[in-house]
């Protein structure tokens, strides 16, 4: 079970506040006079004796600096929330300051709620053991596997820059995920009886109601978008050839090789399938039936049947541990909003936010 701990990128506008010292009053200002007599006259002040200007973030925005709340002691720093605005406002200088001190606020509780989450990991001693981390990797990049099982390391990337974050944040992301949720697990109520998941059965009829579908192998004669006539129709006389040889007996694998680069993965069709030229063939195929050529935007499908599912109600005993799953799941995140808000009330938080 995954608890839900999300790491938020929120923001903060900070606007030093300016302004002239006031005038002495004209007895001090004579007093002063008197005692600095024929001393040298102290230099007039500049634009550069004044306070430090602020450092910008890429927005214009000035940065927070120091400690930006403490929590039982521990100092949350001004770096960690700089980088959260950074990646959530960027360069936008379009948000209004009151929304600005809105996020500001949001990001500050979240900060806060993760040291508290962190602090409580190490006082209720909980770990986490190498292959237990590996199991949630492997839980998070199962995200990245093809249809045919291979590893998409170029769409990990494309998630890691989307999410300007590198693979190490990332790792450690994950490990302290499975170290709340282990946390959760040990302060909350998160079991699932079996009354509870039959009732949740019982109240929602609808959802274990199963459209019926069609189970295929698929082999495609590919066309560009932009092929000529002739090799369209090259194309589709391998599509009979294709459909002649199945129909004739012979093996799916070796067909799909001679005439492709091999066999795609099955299809899983049903009546709402975003395939409307295939899914009205493969509706009227026997099992076991070869289909003619279909044309697609894609180019020539010849459709083998595997198994034909009719629409029917999934029984309790095919749900039951899906239900509790997602039971779980739903309980671990109240229990965590909840071991939160006491985690809260009963620790020493300063926030230091200067807006």
């Amino acid at each position: 079970m995954t608890s839900r701990l999300t790491f938020a990128v929120l923001a903060v506008a900070l606007t030093p506040a300016c302004g002239r010292a006031a005038a002495p009053p004209a007895s001090a200002a004579a007093s002063a006079k008197t005692a600095t007599e024929g001393a040298p006259a102290p230099a007039a002040p500049t634009e550069t004796t004044g306070a430090a200007a602020p450092v910008l973030n890429a927005n214009g925005v000035p940065k927070a600096v120091g400690p930006v709340a403490t929590v039982n002691g521990r100092d949350i720093q001004a770096d960690r929330f700089n980088a959260e605005f950074e990646r959530l406002v960027g360069r936008s200088t379009k948000v209004p300051a009151d929304r600005l001190r809105r996020i500001a606020q949001n990001v500050l509780n979240r900060l806060i709620e993760q040291e508290l989450r962190e602090q409580a990991i190490r006082n209720e001693n909980i770990t986490l053991t190498e292959a237990e981390f590996e199991d949630a990797w492997k839980d998070f990049t199962a995200r990245f596997r093809k249809g045919d099982g291979r590893f998409d390391e170029a769409a990990l990337a494309a998630e890691l820059e989307r999410s300007h974050t590198s693979m190490e944040s990332m790792r450690e992301q994950i490990r302290q995920q499975r170290l709340g949720a282990k946390l959760v697990q040990k302060l909350g109520k998160v079991e699932v009886s079996e009354a509870d998941a039959k009732a949740y059965y019982d109240n929602n009829p609808s959802a274990w109601l199963e459209a019926a579908s069609r189970d295929l192998r698929p082999i495609l004669i590919r066309v560009p978008p932009d092929a000529s006539p002739d090799l369209r129709q090259k194309a589709e006389q391998r599509a009979e050839e294709v459909s002649a040889a199945l129909k004739k007996g012979q093996d799916f694998e070796q067909v799909a090789k001679q005439f492709t680069d091999g066999p795609l993965p099955p299809l899983h069709l049903t009546r709402a399938s975003a395939e409307p030229e295939l899914e009205p063939v493969a509706f009227q195929l026997k099992v076991g039936e070869v289909s003619k050529p279909i044309k697609t935007r894609w180019g020539f499908y010849v459709l083998r049947l595997i198994e034909k599912n009719e629409e029917r109600t999934r029984p309790y005993s095919e749900v039951r541990d899906e239900i509790r799953t997602q039971l779980t799941t739903r309980r671990g995140y109240t229990e965590e909003r909840r071991i939160l808000v006491e985690l809260r009330k009963k620790a020493e938080v300063v926030e230091k936010l200067p807006f």
